[in-house]
């Protein structure tokens, strides 16, 4: 499953857009393949930024992750049907401003540490915020 769903766009900005940016065949209804495809160009934009530091796909997908995901998602639906706006490409590049911090560990995901146990049955807490690699590399710093 992916980082956002048909669901989520139209929980956030409508039924409307949603026809506006991926109603293709003009027949009034959103095209799921052309969903699917915007959905499918918006996880592996999240997943190259997000490699960086975290094992892809994260899950559970963090809401951060989740907006990235429809914002780019709609505006590579837009480009297709040639109707984006100023609004859509500024969400886009906030959106990837967003995932470029998250790469670099400037910011980190917002998930809430998981709970379970380890092999022997005690209790252990993870932190899925914690960086795969540690620090990420700086090259002004080598």
């Amino acid at each position: 499953m992916g980082y956002a769903t048909k669901e989520d766009i139209d929980e956030l900005y409508g039924t409307d857009l949603l026809v506006r940016v991926a109603d293709y065949d003009r027949d009034g209804t959103p095209d799921d393949a052309v969903i699917a495809k915007g959905l499918l160009g918006a996880d592996e934009i999240c997943n190259a930024y997000l490699s960086a530091q975290y094992s892809v796909p994260v899950t559970p997908t963090p809401g951060v992750v989740r907006t990235c995901a429809i914002d780019i998602a709609v505006y590579k639906m837009a480009l297709g049907r040639g109707v984006r706006t100023d609004e859509m490409r500024v969400r886009y590049e906030d959106a990837l401003a967003i995932l470029d911090k998250i790469s670099k560990g400037q910011i980190g995901l917002g998930l809430p540490p998981v709970t379970g146990t380890d092999e022997n049955g005690n209790p252990i807490t993870t932190d899925p915020n914690v960086k795969r690699s540690g620090r990420s590399f700086d090259a002004g710093r080598a």
